[in-house]
C-alpha cells in the first residue's frame, strides 16, 4: 500500500490485489461480528416505507435490558457508558447501541463499495472526501478489533508485540495492526 494522497478532489492510494482481498475480509468480519451475523437488520428501509412499523418492529425485537457481549473486541467498540452504574449503562445500551451498530454497518459499506471499485487492486482506491469519515471510522474498528485480538492495551503493550519473532503466528497479526495505522495516518494527512 502507497501512502494516501489527494488529487483533483478524491483521496486515493493504490493497493494490491492481496490488500483489497485482506481489508475486505477484514472489513466484512467486523461487520458480522458488530450485526451479530445478521447485517440485513440494519439495511436502509425501503424508499416509502413506514418509520412507525421499523420502530415497532425494532421495539419488538430489542430486549429492555440489553445484555454486555462475552467478546471483549464488542465490549471495546461498545464500551459501558456508566461502569459503576448497571442500570444507566443498561438503559444508555438500550437506547443508542442499536444505533451504533447501524452506523458501523453503514460504514463499513461504504469501504467495501469502495475497495469493489477497484476489482481486486485493479483500479486505485478513490475515497470521495464526504466518506473519508466512514472509512477513517471502520479503520478504527478494525484496528481496535485487531488490537483486542493481539491483547494490545496501550502503547507498551503494542512495543513489546512489535519486538515478535517472525516465526511467533502473532507476528502477522501485529504487521495487519500497523499496516491499519499506516492506511488511517495518511489517510488522515490526505485530507
Amino acid at each position: 500500500m502507497k501512502k494516501f494522497t489527494r488529487r483533483r478532489g478524491l483521496v486515493g492510494t493504490s493497493l494490491s490485489g492481496y490488500e483489497v482481498e485482506l481489508l475486505t475480509s477484514l472489513v466484512g468480519q467486523l461487520v458480522e461480528l458488530v450485526s451479530d451475523g445478521e447485517p440485513e437488520r440494519f439495511a436502509e428501509p425501503a424508499p416509502g416505507a413506514d418509520p412507525f412499523e421499523r420502530l415497532v418492529r425494532d421495539l419488538q425485537a430489542e430486549p429492555d435490558a440489553p445484555e454486555v457481549s462475552d467478546d471483549p473486541v464488542l465490549r471495546r467498540l461498545f464500551p459501558n457508558a456508566y461502569p459503576h452504574d448497571e442500570r444507566a449503562s443498561s438503559d444508555f445500551r438500550r437506547f443508542t447501541e442499536r444505533d451504533l451498530r447501524g452506523k458501523k454497518v453503514d460504514d463499513a459499506r461504504v469501504v467495501l463499495r469502495d475497495l469493489d471499485a477497484t476489482e481486486g487492486g485493479t483500479h486505485d482506491l478513490r475515497v470521495d472526501p464526504a466518506d473519508a469519515q466512514a472509512w477513517l471510522r471502520t479503520l478504527t474498528s478494525v484496528r481496535i478489533a485487531v488490537a483486542t485480538r493481539l491483547g494490545i492495551t496501550d502503547a507498551e503493550s503494542a512495543e513489546e508485540l512489535a519486538e515478535l519473532p517472525e516465526d511467533d503466528p502473532r507476528s502477522y497479526m501485529m504487521s495487519v495492526y500497523d499496516w491499519l495505522g499506516f492506511a488511517q495516518e495518511t489517510l488522515i494527512a490526505a485530507l
